[in-house]
């Protein structure tokens, strides 16, 4: 039988043969030291903060210091209560009091709007290694450079908050995830961080308003990261190309907004990159049929502004986009090579 794949979908599946085993076995050894806060199901695409509520990771969530347990995981809700304006202020102070005194704590999850006053207590707690931020107010994280210990970090939602070169300062950061900052549109303060191993960068994702930055080329600083999400957010500089260097990238998250050239640029140079966007077209999507034929064979092809396509009524146009995309990655199979 005849062989009538093309150089980049061989190549490709090879890579990918050849990469897997690896990939988890890099994503295992990474947490081996934490694998009591995870669950038996470990994917190298789960982020280091993936919910395990049936392993307390989160715990459940506390108002107030008096309900702390001794653990050494924290989650609190103490605003956004039902409480009156100065009864909600004692809370927070008296958070505020306790905070830097919890030595057996290393993990805290603020999963309610956390102030510049928590932020700032929280960075007093000797045994912090992984801070938990749903969404603030806070616009400084000066204060973060006494958190030496911190390694695991994600700060949801504050869009004032600026500037983030203060990162740079901690010594132990490994898995930084940053959300809704307008600040990330400068991606100049990543190329301090060259021992993360994990990095998400996105814009507000529940109202969809993506983050633009000029160019990845920061990103090429950070040669041991291994895996990087970037939802809702886009480049105008450069396109993807840029983290085609970086040797340890083995799980990579995008969204459908890059030309579709951009994305068989990359996949083409770094074929060993997991990546569902890496695929010419998308699987099959069963929930709504074709307006023309009725069936349920919807596919999506890669690439910002490409169209549902039917894989019956559109067949024609799905290869001749196939074509397009894998004589693309193709062409980056020699760069490749020379990796």
């Amino acid at each position: 039988m005849i062989d009538e794949k093309d150089e980049f979908t061989r190549y490709r599946e090879k890579a990918k043969a050849q990469s897997s085993k690896a990939v988890l076995q890099g994503f295992l050894d990474l947490m081996k030291h934490e694998m009591h806060l995870r669950s038996e199901d470990v994917q190298p695409s789960h982020s280091f903060w993936y919910h395990r509520p049936t392993r307390d990771f989160p715990p459940k969530s506390i108002r107030y210091p008096s309900d702390y347990d001794g653990s050494d995981r924290l989650n609190i809700v103490c605003t956004q209560t039902e409480l009156k304006a100065g009864e909600q202020k004692k809370l927070v102070e008296s958070w505020c009091e306790v905070l830097p005194s919890l030595d057996k704590v290393e993990y805290v999850w603020f999963s309610s709007r956390a102030n510049q006053e928590l932020f700032d207590a929280v960075c007093d707690m000797k045994s912090l290694k992984g801070l938990y931020i749903k969404w603030s107010g806070i616009k400084s994280i000066d204060n973060i450079v006494r958190a030496k210990g911190l390694k695991y970090l994600h700060i949801g939602s504050s869009p004032s908050l600026a500037p983030l070169e203060p990162l740079g300062d901690l010594p132990s950061l490994e898995w930084l995830e940053l959300e809704n900052i307008k600040a990330c549109s400068d991606l100049s303060f990543v190329r301090q961080l060259t021992g993360l191993k994990g990095l998400s960068i996105a814009g507000d994702g529940n109202s969809i308003k993506y983050l633009k930055a000029k160019t990845l080329e920061p990103m090429t600083a950070l040669q041991d990261l291994y895996w990087l999400s970037l939802g809702t957010f886009m480049v105008e500089e450069d396109g993807l190309l840029p983290l085609a260097k970086l040797g340890k990238l083995k799980y990579l998250s995008i969204s459908n907004k890059y030309k579709f050239e951009e994305v068989a640029a990359l996949a083409g140079a770094r074929p060993d990159i997991e990546c569902d966007l890496f695929e010419p077209v998308s699987g099959v999507y069963d929930f709504f049929a074709c307006k023309k034929c009725g069936e349920k064979k919807m596919v999506l092809p890669t690439g910002k502004g490409k169209l549902w396509m039917c894989q019956s009524c559109d067949a024609v146009k799905i290869q001749k986009h196939r074509d397009q995309f894998n004589k693309i990655a193709s062409q980056y199979l020699k760069w490749s090579s020379k990796r």
